[in-house]
């Protein structure tokens, strides 16, 4: 996560982080619970197989083809990567255009205008959060990644001094749960809450 985030979230209890909208984006969550429903069908008289080409290419096909689960870690770690280009980039159009296809619409305002009001007052980020994902949850057309991340070597640091910003590094176990939302067939982060409770990897 980015140091932005980070350093916004260091409450006294757990909260949703407020870069302008309500959590930050994704990272892990409980266990994931995932229902397959299938079907039987009894067959009448012979039934007649494909080649085995194609009956090869199909199962390469299913066999490649991502989980749910896949694509909400896909989704998060996106996110994770955009936000962290966004940080280092300085332009608020810029920001907004990497963070577009990862971060629901509504949020997207607010984080770039926080991220405006640090580059105005003549500050950058350094480092970048390790993340480790504990958990995956998918609940319809909603996901919850659980994740303990080391921001420890992230932080905020003067452009002109190149010295840290006092009270903006992070630490070594972040606990954050991140929201994520399917729309329109991608899954888009929504929220994140922070947990005031030091979390283990």
């Amino acid at each position: 996560m980015t140091p932005l985030l980070r350093q916004q979230r260091r409450p006294q209890h757990s909260r949703q982080s407020s870069l302008g909208w309500p959590p930050r984006p994704a990272r892990c969550a409980a266990a994931i619970a995932l229902a397959a429903i299938g079907g039987c069908s009894a067959a009448v008289g012979p039934a007649r197989l494909p080649p085995k080409f194609h009956d090869a290419v199909s199962v390469a096909t299913v066999r490649h083809r991502p989980t749910q689960r896949q694509q909400v870690l896909a989704a998060f770690a996106g996110y994770s990567a955009a936000l962290h280009a966004a940080d280092l980039s300085g332009d608020a159009a810029r920001a907004g255009r990497l963070l577009q296809p990862y971060l629901a619409a509504a949020r997207i305002p607010g984080v770039v205008q926080t991220e405006r009001g640090i580059w105005a007052k003549g500050e950058r980020f350094y480092g970048q959060a390790v993340l480790h994902v504990l958990s995956v949850r998918i609940d319809g057309h909603h996901a919850f990644v659980h994740d303990c991340d080391d921001t420890s070597a992230m932080g905020l640091q003067n452009v002109a001094t190149g010295l840290p910003v006092p009270g903006t590094a992070g630490i070594p176990d972040d606990n954050v749960v991140t929201r994520l939302d399917l729309l329109r067939g991608r899954w888009v982060v929504a929220f994140q809450l922070i947990e005031d409770v030091p979390c283990r990897a």
